[in-house]
């Protein structure tokens, strides 16, 4: 039987909060984290936890300034901060401080959590190799000599 999820009570800001808007204060085991949310599911929270820019060496100003023109583009509803990372070239940077929060261990969110449907995986419809039929011939070498795939034969030109 599978466990149910507790479901996470998120609070917003406050009427006389004036900071930046895609700022989430997490409790977390009883220690407050401030992130920027990447994407939520009923059991886990991704996000970029900015408490830890300091000991991995990101730069904090340049991860705001980018998840500020998130924001003000109104990309914030369209997909996940990490997409907008990813079309400026900082995830390498910004993956450092990527964490996945378990929600059985959260008693506090103030702030966004989006929700990005992203969970659903798509079939590949693969075709099947087929056997070659008796009538192809395979031959191991090319008609002058030279091999397809060998680094160390001579161009042929």
């Amino acid at each position: 039987m599978k466990k149910q999820a507790a479901p996470l009570i998120v609070e917003q800001h406050p009427k006389d909060y004036n900071g930046f808007p895609f700022i989430t204060l997490i409790q977390y085991h009883k220690t407050p984290l401030l992130c920027i949310v990447d994407n939520a599911t009923d059991y886990v929270i991704r996000a970029f936890v900015l408490d830890m820019c300091g000991p991995t060496g990101v730069n904090e100003e340049m991860v705001v300034a980018a998840a500020q023109s998130w924001a003000d583009e109104g990309l914030d509803r369209q997909f996940p901060i990490s997409v907008h990372f990813g079309q400026l070239g900082i995830n390498f940077e910004t993956a450092k401080i990527y964490r996945t929060i378990n929600i059985e261990f959260v008693s506090r969110a103030i702030g966004p959590v989006p929700r990005f449907p992203m969970e659903a995986s798509r079939s590949v419809k693969r075709r099947r190799r087929k056997p070659l039929p008796a009538s192809v011939v395979i031959t191991q070498g090319s008609s002058n000599g030279y091999y397809p795939f060998d680094a160390t034969a001579p161009y042929p030109y």
